[in-house]
């Protein structure tokens, strides 16, 4: 069966449940259970600043284009300038995203933000995220009102010709619309 096929036949269906997977989210969902206490606090208790974590903060986008890339060198930053200069932005007018900087997005909180209308990935497949959402190489697909594109490592995309054009092609498909 053609893989644009199986996509098209079965893209809103779950056609397996990996229980492994399905194990790890209920302990999760068991371990997330907090009761909630009242804060008692002294006024003679010192408080220790050492023991403070901060929490993650959620990230907060600003722009209607989401670029996602593992980690980008200041060589990549400058050809993913390029890229984007093609399609008449500049990476001031982007939200970039690094992931070894972030660790993970959420999509809930993401979806909810309403922001972004353009998310392009760059060697970041979305079941890295535990999204959901299976994407082809080069290939825009249109999820809750967002345009999604998945390509290869920018360093990858620079040094081949043929992934160049592929690219482009996809990118004058999704900032055409």
């Amino acid at each position: 069966m053609n893989v644009n096929l199986a996509n098209y036949l079965f893209e809103k269906e779950t056609l397996y449940l990996n229980p492994i997977i399905q194990e790890k989210r209920e302990i999760e969902e068991k371990q997330v259970i907090v009761t909630k206490k009242p804060l008692v606090v002294h006024e003679n208790t010192p408080i220790s600043k050492d023991k403070i974590v901060p929490l993650p903060s959620p990230l907060r986008l600003k722009h209607k284009v989401l670029i996602l890339t593992e980690s980008i060198s200041e060589n990549e930053k400058a050809f993913l300038s390029k890229i984007l200069n093609a399609v008449g932005l500049t990476l001031s007018q982007v939200d970039l995203v690094e992931l070894n900087k972030v660790q993970t997005i959420d999509y809930q909180f993401f979806i909810a933000q309403k922001v972004t209308k353009k998310f392009i990935s760059f060697g970041v497949g979305l079941g890295k995220l535990n999204w959901n959402i299976l994407l082809n190489l080069y290939q825009v697909k249109n999820v809750d009102q967002i345009d999604y594109l998945l390509s290869d490592e920018l360093r990858i995309v620079e040094a081949d010709l043929n992934l160049k054009r592929s690219l482009w092609v996809a990118l004058k498909l999704m900032f055409d619309n």
